[in-house]
């Protein structure tokens, strides 16, 4: 409307006075008198039969001039400081990351605001970001900072970013929040996007000049109630309207539960609160404190320390030890450090604390044994599994890569880094996955046998053949066999080559008539090596300087 008025007063003014310029060339005069106002009023009155249309044409145009301009400026208080508004253009180059945002008059039209309201036809969240249809897929609400978001990737694809003054958790009523364009202290706006091709998003800023209304209302513990419209001031004309969830911390859901496979502390924090709650009886604890949570993401391993108060008086510390597996982050089994700050009244401590066993039938069975071939192995890329090898050989455990000429990839955590070995077929009967099912290989090494004898063995027989013996007795490799020429040389670093022309140097740890067991350093660790006598070339010992 007001913008409508001010075309059409410029036209009219523009008009009204290229008459007047006309008619005064027609009679001799000079047309520059219409130009200053004021100057051409005796020259009106004098001729105003024939030029009054063209005076009141002026008139009127610039009377519409002037109410169309104070109708923006009653609009828009921001013009009287910034008339660039006017125009929709900013005054300079405003590059990602800018503080400045491009200004224009669209925050205070009509359209801005029928456009929002015609959004709330669709409840959830949506709008329009940097000239792209939004459409929320979560909003977090943490440390202050509302974040809609959208895209499931680590980097969104959109998102709006809104740094209040003053964080609002927790909720336990009502929360209202209104931003006006002539609002001095506004919240800061982040706008963000991917572009195309691009790994890195660009980030535009807006201090001020926006409106927006915000409503909170408490939902559950890690969520809230909210409906948001925010109108900005850029010159894509981003806008968002409608209701959405917001979580207040990082947890990733999945089906409605919490996605334990997501690295982050917040999935940390949840695990040991969950675990906490089975510890003790209902009602028990008064409060939990989460002290701080650390995550080694490389190594797979998490701690969480824990301050408790129950019910009793009694104050006490725990550090959990956590660690991540196929399933997720789950807590390491008899690793808990328990310290009692306060004891409380023991005699109420205990009594709750006896807890009914749980039921056999709620015992997950393992899934029985399968047999496959060894190509057949690679079905379980990227599972964890533990390695079963000849009975002399200990078990490892590691991520399966991939096939390899006849050799099986894995990968293992050693030290702050990971290291990927080989396992030859000969020497591997199956694999145990991380359910306990054990995978046994058709065509790999002869599965050791599993009599429940007291040597652990049928009597008499030896992984690498068939030595006579009575039952009961020990069937170690070591002492059925001469000793080893290399047993003199066990703690000593020694430099095997083999028959492949490979040599590694290293501590000779273990030697036994099937197999000789070489300790190399691999960065903070060692990496065992596992060699059978006849796959020896060479053995020397290496001299320390």
């Amino acid at each position: 409307m007001a913008g409508a008025m001010l075309l059409v007063g410029i036209t009219g003014l523009l008009l009204g006075t290229a008459a007047l310029m006309r008619d005064a060339a027609g009679r001799g005069y000079s047309p520059l008198w219409f130009l200053l106002p004021g100057v051409g009023l005796g020259y009106v009155q004098e001729n105003w039969a024939e030029i009054g249309w063209a005076a009141l044409l002026r008139v009127l145009g610039l009377a519409l001039i002037l109410l169309g301009a104070g109708l923006m400026v009653a609009r828009d208080p921001l013009l009287l400081s910034h008339p660039q508004r006017l125009f929709g253009t900013p005054t300079s180059a405003t590059m990602a990351g800018s503080q400045h945002a491009e200004l224009n008059s669209y925050i205070g039209s009509e359209e801005a605001i029928l456009l929002a309201i015609r959004n709330d036809a669709n409840p959830h969240l949506t709008g329009r970001v940097n000239g792209q249809h939004f459409h929320y897929q979560r909003v977090e609400l943490v440390d202050g900072v509302l974040s809609a978001q959208q895209g499931e990737g680590f980097i969104p694809e959109l998102e709006v970013r809104v740094l209040l003054p003053e964080d609002p958790l927790p909720v336990h009523e009502r929360k209202t929040i209104y931003v006006r364009p002539g609002d001095e202290q506004a919240p800061e706006i982040h706008l963000s996007w991917l572009p195309a091709g691009q790994e890195l998003p660009e980030t535009r800023i807006i201090t001020g000049g926006y409106r927006m209304e915000l409503h909170l209302a408490p939902l559950d513990r890690y969520q809230l109630k909210g409906f948001l419209q925010l109108l900005l001031p850029d010159i894509e004309r981003s806008f968002l309207s409608g209701e959405f969830i917001a979580h207040t911390n990082r947890l990733r859901y999945v089906d409605g539960q919490v996605d334990l496979r997501f690295d982050h502390p917040d999935t940390l924090d949840y695990l040991a609160e969950q675990y906490l709650a089975s510890q003790f009886p209902a009602g028990m604890i008064r409060q939990t404190e989460l002290l701080g949570t650390t995550m080694r993401r490389r190594e797979g391993t998490g701690t969480s320390h824990v301050r408790i108060a129950l019910t009793n008086g009694r104050v006490e510390e725990r550090t959990l030890h956590m660690e991540r597996t196929e399933v997720g982050w789950v807590m390491r089994p008899g690793n808990v450090a328990v310290v009692v700050l306060e004891p409380g009244e023991t005699a109420d401590v205990r009594a709750p604390q006896v807890r009914r066993p749980e039921r056999r039938d709620d015992t997950p069975e393992v899934p029985a044994s399968i047999t496959v071939t060894f190509a057949e192995l690679g079905r379980y890329r990227g599972q964890q599994v533990t390695v079963l090898r000849e009975a002399a050989a200990p078990q490892q455990q590691g991520i399966v890569r991939g096939l390899e000429r006849n050799r099986l990839l894995l990968e293992t955590t050693l030290g702050s880094g990971t290291l990927e070995y080989f396992v030859e077929q000969p020497e591997l009967y199956g694999l145990r996955l991380a359910n306990g099912q054990q995978v046994l290989i058709s065509d790999g090494a002869r599965r050791p046998s599993t009599d429940a004898s007291p040597a652990g063995k049928n009597a008499g027989e030896s992984t690498r053949g068939n030595i006579s013996g009575n039952a009961g007795e020990s069937t170690d490799d070591s002492a059925l066999a001469e000793p080893s020429p290399y047993a003199g040389l066990i703690g000593r670093m020694v430099r095997i080559t083999g028959h492949d022309g490979r040599s590694r140097t290293g501590v000779l740890s273990r030697v036994t008539a099937a197999h000789l067991t070489l300790e190399v350093p691999v960065g903070s660790g060692t990496l065992e090596y596992y060699y059978r006598p006849e796959e020896v070339a060479a053995l020397e010992q290496v001299v320390r300087p």
